[in-house]
């Protein structure tokens, strides 16, 4: 296996529009996911839910997340903040408020093992 096929440069043209205003772009290695998403500003609400076979991890990396996670009590997260769901635990009716710059939030989320739906992108 090459060097080249364990580094991705950052590129643009890379993120795929799941949806309107939704787009990401999905690393996959053997036993864990990276899901680096781009969402426009005003985006949401997502749907509660959960994932019973993979462990959730996320980072807003840009803008503001507004979500539940667990209860029905809500947060909102901003650059730099972190949020775990347990394989099984109710997250998501997300909110999103993007960045001044960008107006989009930015978040990173590390799944593992990998969501089989995400592979293609």
């Amino acid at each position: 296996m090459s060097d080249a096929e364990h580094v991705w440069p950052f590129d643009e043209s890379e993120f795929t529009e799941i949806k309107p205003g939704f787009r990401r772009r999905v690393y996959t290695g053997d036993d864990m996911m990276l899901t680096f998403w781009r969402i426009e500003e005003g985006r949401g609400p997502t749907p509660y839910d959960n994932h019973p076979d993979n462990e959730q991890w996320g980072i807003v990396l840009k803008g503001k997340l507004d979500f539940r996670i667990g209860s029905d009590e809500r947060k909102v997260l901003g650059p730099g903040d972190v949020y775990w769901a347990p394989k099984g635990h109710d997250h998501g009716d997300s909110l999103f408020i993007g960045d001044p710059e960008h107006g989009e939030t930015w978040i990173l989320d590390i799944f593992t093992p990998p969501r089989e739906e995400y592979r293609n992108g």
